[in-house]
């Protein structure tokens, strides 16, 4: 089949009315209806340069000129590489279309309404966009081009029964339904895990063992320019501090603000810290800190431990 290429229109989504050209072709999957998927070389389109291209796709179109007069673009073949769509007349000649060509206007006649379709720009018919809708399913329908398992991925993994209630509705057509492998990914998301076998231990008494971590830097500071926060949390009561913090070297001193508190609250004593051996927990004055005081020890009974 002879093909003209079209190079001369910016827009690569224009439609060019075309009088030399033995088919349909749009180089865009989304706007063919009921498509379906070609075999190699079942298709080939040969350019005005002698340059041989294979279709991909094809199906139908349908176009809504003025005072909803409708196109049916019946044969129309997805070529990808094509810079513009075109629209054959001699097929719409064939499927018993009217036109008129007249003052630089391309004229759809239809029960003696004159439409017009395209104007002439730079020696070629453009179709009149203002005046054109192509139209778009408030469903999206499925194209037989992607196969059933894109749409099973699209659609949240929703079941075969789900998918073939859609298809019976007319909300998508496929045809492979019965084909659709099994998704890994279902599988996965079903899978569950047995518990966990052993015992978790909980500290006898108020502050016998805080657990603390640092989280920062925030995307987005709070007010005062705080873009951390440090945690304290008693393993015994559960009981947790929040200070939030300009930079992570504040930790210290927000650990020592804790401990006065907490123990002047509870008339107890720290025995124990638990953290994930951060650098701010590893700093000198940290560490020269925990080990003046005796009745503070580090938390080793974890492999990441202060």
């Amino acid at each position: 089949m002879f093909v003209v290429e079209i190079n001369m229109i910016s827009n690569s989504a224009s439609w060019v009315l075309d009088t030399g050209c033995g088919a349909h072709i749009c180089n865009d999957l989304q706007v063919l209806q009921r498509s379906r998927k070609l075999s190699k070389d079942e298709m080939v389109l040969r350019l005005g340069d002698g340059k041989a291209i294979a279709a991909e796709a094809v199906g139908s179109l349908s176009l809504v000129v003025s005072n909803h007069v409708r196109i049916e673009l019946k044969d129309c073949y997805y070529v990808p590489s094509m810079v513009k769509s075109i629209i054959s007349v001699s097929m719409l000649d064939r499927n018993g279309y009217k036109f008129l060509i007249n003052k630089n206007c391309f004229y759809l006649v239809h029960e003696d309404m004159y439409h017009i379709l395209g104007t002439l720009v730079n020696g070629l018919y453009i179709l009149q966009q203002s005046n054109l809708i192509m139209t778009a399913q408030h469903k999206r329908k499925m194209n037989d081009h992607e196969n059933t398992q894109i749409w099973h991925a699209r659609l949240s993994h929703i079941s075969k029964d789900r998918i073939r209630r859609l298809v019976d509705t007319k909300s998508l057509e496929i045809d492979d339904l019965d084909h659709l492998p099994t998704c890994e990914s279902c599988l996965k998301g079903k899978m569950t895990k047995k518990p966990l076998v052993g015992q978790s231990t909980i500290a006898k008494g108020l502050l016998d063992l805080v657990h603390t971590d640092v989280c920062g830097p925030l995307s987005t500071p709070a007010r005062g320019g705080f873009s951390y926060f440090i945690t304290f949390t008693d393993d015994h009561s559960r009981y947790g501090y929040v200070y939030l913090m300009r930079y992570k070297s504040e930790a210290f001193g927000r650990f020592k603000e804790y401990r006065l508190e907490v123990e002047n609250q509870t008339n107890r004593k720290i025995k124990a810290l638990r953290s994930d051996r951060g650098g701010e927990y590893l700093s000198g004055e940290f560490i020269d800190y925990l080990k003046e005081w005796d009745s503070l020890s580090v938390d080793s009974s974890w492999n990441a431990t202060t």
